[in-house]
């Protein structure tokens, strides 16, 4: 047995290219033809307040209902469907993610903290069944075939003292512990644990096959279809919506072509949706010849000294 091996990546593809959602229904707006073209590049993405994904490099739509368009201030109101890209999710984030996702009444998991150590996963924590335990688990992930991620726990120890083989004398299994919830994409087989990407992730709601998935440095590392394969040749860090009609605040732009640019190439573009008003106020647009629009946005971590 290899106790809650499963929490380590629960929360691991939620991050994926997921904004704060505010907390309505979706909203409406036009009526669409088409999905609305996303691309980003080297961009370091406020998913929450207290985390940060580094996207490499993305590509892929936003999706509405039919007879809606995206409308940017209401994360509720598409899909995003990643067809290429590749992001990273540093421990730090990671922690914060998974406390998020384990913080209500009656959950088993607390005081969840992650770690890269030696190429691996390493999560630390607190189990509440009957008494609290302490465990430290950790873990290899992988892709699996059909596009989910697999976390394999290699080394498991409960209140410090190794517990595989003590387990495994009795017949336990991890899905004899935390039970599967298809429902939200998460399925306990054995002793390792199984996630799917499109129901894990909270508004917008994201697609993708996840095709990598393996740890570089500090950071676990995510690749969807051919990942930067697929990038284009083009330089700068950048968010580009292309085609059809997207909405942001009180604006519509039909047969988009709105390109968010990274005032400070230096460093990656540092954007957080949910406050994306902050930057725009404190940067410039510009019309192209075309009837294009590039503004130009300072780095989110930048506008207090701008202030």
């Amino acid at each position: 047995m290899k106790p809650p091996a499963a929490v380590l990546a629960l929360l691991l593809m939620t991050s994926a290219a997921s904004f704060d959602s505010p907390d309505r229904a979706p909203a409406q707006g036009k009526p669409a033809s088409a999905a609305v073209g996303i691309e980003m590049r080297n961009v370091r993405l406020h998913v929450a307040s207290d985390a940060v994904m580094d996207v490499k490099w993305l590509k892929g739509s936003l999706v509405s209902p039919a007879g809606h368009i995206p409308i940017f201030d209401d994360q509720n109101s598409y899909t995003m469907e990643i067809d290429d890209g590749e992001l990273a999710v540093e421990a730090s984030s990671l922690t914060s993610l998974v406390n998020h996702a384990f913080d209500y009444k009656g959950s088993a998991l607390s005081d969840l903290r992650l770690t890269v150590e030696e190429g691996h996963l390493v999560q630390r924590g607190t189990l509440k069944k009957g008494i609290s335990v302490p465990f430290t688990i950790t873990a290899d992930v992988a892709a699996t075939p059909d596009g989910r991620l697999a976390v394999h726990p290699i080394k498991v120890k409960t209140a410090g003292v190794p517990t595989t083989k003590m387990m495994s004398l009795f017949g336990v299994e991890l899905d004899d512990i935390l039970k599967s919830r298809p429902d939200r994409g998460i399925i306990f087989k054995d002793n390792d644990l199984f996630l799917d990407a499109t129901r894990l992730v909270p508004s917008p709601r994201t697609t993708g096959r996840l095709t990598k998935a393996f740890i570089r440095g500090n950071a676990l590392v995510q690749v969807f279809g051919k990942g930067a394969g697929a990038a284009a040749r083009t330089s700068g860090n950048y968010i580009w919506f292309r085609g059809a009609s997207i909405r942001f605040g009180r604006l519509t732009m039909s047969d988009a072509d709105l390109k968010l640019i990274d005032m400070d190439p230096r460093d990656p573009f540092d954007f957080y949706s949910a406050r994306y008003n902050e930057q725009l106020v404190a940067g410039y647009s510009k019309n192209t010849p075309d009837h294009a629009l590039r503004t130009y946005m300072p780095d989110f971590a930048d506008l207090s000294r701008r202030r």
